[in-house]
């Protein structure tokens, strides 16, 4: 049996068992790094519970009404309780209206599924107000909760949940399975899933986004340029990208991210660790920049570029925390 899901076949395996009657648990908590699979494994559980035609047991046919449904995220039993568009966090009214409709009988179904994605980001409020479905389950209810780690939730909370771990799959492992399915050349691959760092989710959201991919390398291409300016050209890039369109916190995350893949990939070197690098594009670069820079720097470069985006999840003015970022990198001789 399979639900067509890359290397996680223990975790598939064990909701499998799940999806039947007698075995079926109140709460779920499915964790791993972002871009793992994380809601995708979550959906096809929800379809193994609610397939009207399981061509074997614990699966799912993908083509029945309510596994369509699923897909689509419009099944009337299926509720996904999200943050709000604009909001760093899951509020406590959220959670408050979420009880009332799981306390409701299903419409079609066996269960009354609530899927919370990323509940990592739930208010301690939020999180507390959620115990009472954990610790008193409406009848015929399901949660199911993802997060990036099992730690980053209250004990009460993880402690009354099926634990599910996901892990990123091996790079030659992912590579192969991108080869053989998507027909890429085996240097396609092989980058793809390094720049993935094995997680199955971002290699095929850049695979589906050819401009993503696109808007990734330039970054590094900017990083790149940024390290041989002085203070004040930098400070002219910064402004520069004031007048670009988009929003600016959106756009400093998504550049403020990808740099951070290229000091952890310069650690890497300075640690002469033997990891493969993420960015291969790059590796004469950050090798340059290893060797001029002290293990203890680089660790400190790797520790702004966290805080600043944690910055800017809590609405400190992007701009500010670009310009303080880039002043403190060191300058390249080319």
């Amino acid at each position: 049996m399979s639900w067509n899901i890359l290397g996680h076949e223990t975790a598939v395996q064990f909701l499998q068992i799940h999806s039947q009657p007698e075995n079926v648990r109140h709460a779920y908590l499915i964790t791993g790094a972002e871009g793992v699979g994380r809601e995708t494994l979550a959906l096809a559980f929800v379809k193994a519970l609610n397939c009207i035609n399981p061509p074997s047991k614990g699966d799912f046919c993908g083509v029945c009404q309510p596994c369509r449904q699923i897909e689509a995220q419009a099944f009337p039993d299926l509720a996904i309780l999200r943050v709000a568009e604009g909001a760093r966090e899951l509020k406590i009214e959220q959670i408050r209206a979420m009880q009332q409709s799981l306390a409701l009988a299903p419409y079609q179904s066996k269960y009354r599924v609530v899927l919370i994605p990323d509940f990592q980001r739930a208010t301690l409020g939020a999180s507390n107000a959620l115990l009472k479905s954990l610790e008193e389950p409406p009848a015929r209810a399901i949660l199911i909760l993802t997060a990036d780690a099992r730690e980053s939730l209250l004990e009460t909370i993880a402690s009354r949940c099926e634990l599910v771990r996901l892990r990123p799959m091996r790079i030659g492992d992912l590579a192969k399975e991108l080869q053989e399915r998507h027909e890429l050349s085996e240097d396609e691959s092989r980058k793809l899933a390094q720049l993935a760092g094995g997680r199955v989710g971002t290699a095929m959201h850049y695979l589906r986004d050819e401009d993503l991919l696109e808007k990734y390398h330039n970054a590094l291409d900017q990083l790149d340029e940024i390290l041989n300016l002085n203070l004040r050209g930098r400070l002219k890039y910064v402004e520069n990208l004031q007048r670009a369109k988009g929003q600016a916190r959106e756009n400093y995350g998504f550049l403020i991210a990808t740099w951070l893949t290229f000091w952890r990939d310069v650690l890497i070197c300075s640690e002469a660790s033997g990891v493969p690098l993420v960015n291969l594009a790059m590796e004469d670069l950050t090798r340059r920049t290893a060797a001029g820079l002290s293990l203890q720097r680089v660790a400190s470069i790797l520790k702004r570029h966290e805080e600043a985006l944690t910055m800017l999840d809590q609405y400190v003015n992007p701009r500010l925390i670009l310009e303080n970022l880039l002043l403190d990198l060191p300058r390249l001789e080319s």
